[in-house]
């Protein structure tokens, strides 16, 4: 099962989770920082997921499984952030 990760920065050091399954809210959380967010999600005890889209605010770094975010949660936070910067609306 994939889901799908989208984080929102609402101010700086506090940023929102929402967890989806196509279009069903599966429920949000609150994080410090977008690796916190990634992290968080990775730890999911969900038995058959795979991974994530994993999104922030209007980038997608595509389609990551979960136990690369538990490795590199830093390293796909900088590229989240990187894609974010080249394409502001």
């Amino acid at each position: 099962m994939l889901l799908t990760l989208h984080i929102i920065k609402i101010e700086s050091g506090d940023y929102r989770a929402h967890v989806m399954e196509g279009a069903q809210h599966l429920g949000d959380y609150e994080a410090s920082s977008i690796r916190e967010a990634i992290l968080l999600a990775a730890e999911n005890p969900l038995p058959d997921l795979a991974g994530f889209h994993l999104w922030y605010e209007h980038v997608c770094a595509g389609s990551v499984s979960a136990s690369n975010m538990r490795i590199d949660p830093e390293g796909l936070a900088q590229r989240l952030m990187a894609l974010h910067g080249q394409f502001k609306t």
